[in-house]
């Protein structure tokens, strides 16, 4: 029996190198693509601009579907005081809220990959000051309750990241369609917890559903007061003539 557990010695140590040495790999940041600008860009585009596009159908059917008589009398109060261009003001910075939050990706995609799974929950890249440049980098814990943790605050900052347009719209886009506006917000509160749970929870992917919830939210009230600037500066014939519906 001695024999035979000191011929297994070896191979137990063996596979517990293999395995250690698999988890240093599965850790480490893959190889940089100097590509992966070049390829994610149309993505960018894509990323800021068709959800708007997705948004404004979504906000044309509140308009049309919803109380259509309240919302123009809310309106007609913005002719005069030309109020309709804070509202354009309103849509413009959630463009660049869009923009700022997508351009760090560009960057991304040259040192992570689509299927790098949680390593893409790091928002920065650390190494330490005056190391060898083959040093290896250092990134968040990605395992057990610290890897929760971790995750978890990540969507809070990935929240406080893109919330600021929302919030701006909210009140004004409120103003002209208040039971609407209710029904998104709580969309897109409902949204934002489900994204905190499932990237906490399940990990990269399991935030999807409620990323998409709360997007869709976002962006529909960005375009609501796109809406409004519209119709209260007088552009709704022009408009209506380029998407093929009546405002």
């Amino acid at each position: 029996k001695l024999s035979g557990l000191a011929s297994e010695a070896p191979r137990h140590f063996e596979e517990r190198r293999e395995f250690a040495a698999m988890g240093k790999e599965k850790d480490k940041m893959p190889e940089v693509d100097q590509w992966g600008s070049v390829k994610f860009f149309p993505v960018l585009l894509i990323g800021v601009f068709l959800p708007r596009l997705i948004g404004g159908a979504i906000a044309v059917a509140i308009f049309q579907k919803g109380n259509t008589a309240l919302y123009n009398e809310n309106m007609a109060s913005l002719v005069k005081g030309e109020h309709g261009y804070l509202y354009a003001a309103a849509a413009v910075f959630g463009v660049m809220v869009s923009w700022v939050n997508q351009f760090p990706m560009l960057y991304k995609h040259k040192v992570m990959r689509i299927n790098s799974g949680n390593l893409r929950a790091n928002m920065m890249i650390y190494k330490e000051l005056g190391a060898k440049e083959d040093a290896p980098y250092i990134g968040l814990e990605t395992e057990g309750p610290v890897g929760c943790y971790n995750r978890a605050n990540r969507s809070l900052f990935h929240f406080t990241e893109n919330s600021l347009a929302f919030a701006v719209c909210l009140v004004l886009a409120g103003i002209i369609f208040p039971l609407p506006v209710l029904a998104l917000t709580t969309a897109f509160a409902v949204g934002r917890m489900m994204h905190q749970v499932g990237y906490a929870t399940a990990g990269y992917g399991g935030h999807a559903l409620g990323h998409v919830l709360s997007l869709a939210a976002d962006m529909t009230i960005q375009m609501l007061c796109v809406l409004v600037a519209v119709k209260s500066l007088g552009y709704s014939s022009q408009v209506s003539q380029i998407i093929r519906v009546e405002l």
